[in-house]
């Protein structure tokens, strides 16, 4: 049975309930099947979200097949209704790297008629792969750009087309998708299929900062922070 994601729903929820499904022994502590979880799982280059399941600490999470397994630190009693509780701090600098990513990524590939071929966040760093070749001048004026968008706070629409709906959008992706599609709209800015966890309104993001822009293969790799982060390195 696969894993209800309520982390799709709403990526602010931070405290849930879940039924414990299974609980197996793995290589760092134990591996937990809940019916239902709000922990996002690694995946599409965002990091997975930690926190507490009913006094258990969550380190990793990951998506096997629809079903999503939490590597906890003890064991946690099959059958038993527990509680979990997201470490928030981390979910919300996630949310702000990876919407920060989108809107930079939509107005560059846009206007340079690039693709996006890489994206990773880090722990310190955001990087962005395009095959193109972008100056740093032209860089910086989609930050710019980018951050008049952020402080204009326009909504973000999150969905899933049918099918002929999706044939008919102009949406970004990385590879070939089957079944549901999941489109991650910052209007005016860009239109991805994407499984991440994203901001309400792009005033959410705060702040845009490019680091640097190298030569990478036949494009250019972008290095960037978005939100508290900037506002870190920027103080």
């Amino acid at each position: 049975m696969e894993t209800e994601k309520l982390y799709c729903a709403d990526p602010f929820l931070t405290d849930f309930t879940a039924a414990v499904l299974d609980c197996q022994p793995g290589k760092n502590g134990y591996l937990v099947t809940l019916d239902r979880t709000a922990f996002y799982p690694e995946g599409g280059g965002q990091p997975a979200d930690h926190g507490v399941l009913d006094g258990a600490a969550v380190t990793d999470v990951h998506e096997k097949n629809g079903v999503i397994l939490h590597n906890v630190d003890r064991a946690v009693e099959i059958g038993k209704t527990v509680a979990g509780a997201i470490d928030w701090s981390r979910r919300f600098d996630h949310m702000q790297q990876h919407s920060g990513e989108h809107i930079v990524s939509g107005m560059l590939c846009s206007a340079f008629h690039c693709d996006n071929v890489g994206f990773h966040m880090g722990a310190d760093t955001v990087t962005i792969d395009y095959n193109a070749d972008i100056s740093w001048e032209q860089a910086l004026d989609i930050e710019r750009r980018a951050n008049q968008y952020i402080w204009e706070d326009h909504p973000v629409h999150i969905w899933y087309p049918s099918p002929a709906e999706l044939a008919a959008l102009p949406y970004r992706s990385k590879k070939a998708l089957e079944g549901a599609v999941r489109i991650t709209e910052f209007p005016g800015a860009d239109m991805c299929a994407c499984c991440g966890t994203h901001v309400d309104s792009s005033g959410q993001v705060g702040l845009v900062k490019l680091l640097s822009c190298q030569k990478f293969r036949d494009g250019v790799r972008l290095e960037l922070l978005c939100g508290q982060r900037a506002l870190d390195h920027l103080s």
